[in-house]
């Protein structure tokens, strides 16, 4: 276990908010805001970490320690099994450092940090939040094995706050009988403003300049986001001026290399950059037309949030959970179904045709204000804190 600047002699209560490591995404983005915005408002807070890595690190506040949990000097490239055999690590840093909150950050976590809290025989001691980020609905998955996964994730929790009100809604329908709430995920329109100026450069600009309509999505490259129906929706476009697509974000090399193999057989190979991670994703997203989500499920899309900060135009599937309560607010876009190119490829040519102001899109954003989301998150935590 290795701690970094952590005040072992602070007497205030602790507050855990864990992840699996701190790659580049949403869960993690927002778990270390929420722990910075609870350290300026006086809690004492520290991130765990399964596996102390990544490239959000770097976002991490220095008045924030940064705890890795693990006892295992490798790591198992399977992120679930990684998980599961740190267990027993996580459990000792549950009792060496007897936190009087733990807040789960994702659903990858909350079974972990069960068994963890189980292990630690610190069950009814330490207040257990569980973060829900994703929806648990699956297209082709039975409705008996989706209640029984969420059982397992959410049965041990003392509380459970979801990022959409759809998402809370299929979570209060399990009957837990925890306080369930809403806490939406936020943006800092004026960050993301700023940010968008710095400048940007790829061949795909001067395409746009002639006339070929730039899109773009970002998210990790899994199954999860839909790459896949993207390249084959974006396949099916015909227009005068083919568009090109920016696909921002990272993942495992084979999915990358996965993905690219479809775009070359798909015959846009050309046409579409795997750009990777990318610390200012929003220069790239301001010189787009259009943002593309398709995803297969979410629980409120990041992504789709800080496109709409730059003044976007989105088009989005209309996943089990938060998309539909965003693109619907204004409307900011168009909705298209899960799992169909052929109808995410017709989303995408119509949407282009609408001409939406980029001023009311990003202004449409502030709907999801970061601010109101961390005082909601520091309220929270400040009532949940046990002596």
């Amino acid at each position: 276990m290795t701690i970094r600047t952590a005040k072992l002699t602070d007497a205030r209560p602790l507050v855990a908010i864990c992840n699996y490591d701190l790659c580049a995404s949403g869960t993690v983005r927002k778990s270390i805001e929420i722990a910075t915005a609870a350290s300026e408002a006086g809690l004492r807070v520290e991130l765990w970490a399964i596996r102390r890595r990544g490239p959000l690190i770097r976002q991490v506040s220095a008045h924030v320690p940064v705890v890795e949990v693990s006892r295992l000097p490798g790591c198992v490239p399977n992120r679930a099994v990684d998980l599961a055999l740190n267990v027993p690590g996580l459990a000792a840093a549950i009792r060496a450092r007897r936190p009087s909150v733990l807040l789960s950050g994702g659903n990858h976590f909350h079974l972990p940090a069960r068994a963890a809290l189980a292990m630690a025989r610190m069950n009814g001691k330490v207040q257990f939040i569980a973060r829900a980020s994703n929806s648990s609905r699956r297209a082709r998955h039975n409705n008996l094995m989706t209640t029984w996964g969420d059982n397992l994730k959410y049965g041990g929790s003392d509380t459970i706050v979801a990022v959409s009100e759809e998402l809370s809604d299929e979570i209060i329908q399990l009957d837990f009988p925890v306080p369930i709430y809403c806490i939406p995920n936020g943006v800092d329109v004026d960050k993301i403003r700023k940010l968008a100026r710095e400048p940007f450069s790829h061949p795909f600009l001067q395409d746009r300049n002639d006339g070929h309509p730039l899109l773009t999505s970002m998210g990790r490259l899994t199954s999860q986001k839909g790459f896949d129906v993207l390249i084959a929706a974006f396949a099916r476009i015909s227009l005068p001026r083919l568009p090109r697509l920016l696909v921002i974000g990272d993942g495992e090399k084979a999915q990358r290399d996965k993905l690219e193999r479809l775009a070359q057989e798909a015959g846009v190979g050309d046409r579409i950059a795997f750009l990777g991670y990318q610390a200012n994703p929003f220069a790239i997203m301001a010189q787009a037309d259009l943002f593309v989500s398709a995803s297969r499920w979410e629980g409120s899309s990041n992504a789709l949030l800080e496109a709409l900060a730059c003044g976007l135009p989105l088009v989005a599937t209309e996943c089990p959970t938060g998309s539909w309560e965003i693109l619907t607010r204004g409307p900011f876009g168009t909705l298209a179904p899960v799992e169909d190119p052929e109808g995410l490829s017709q989303a995408i040519v119509s949407e282009l045709s609408v001409g939406r102001d980029p001023d009311q899109q990003a202004a449409g954003a502030a709907l999801w204000s970061l601010n109101k989301c961390l005082d909601q998150w520091t309220r929270l935590l400040n009532g949940e804190i046990r002596p």
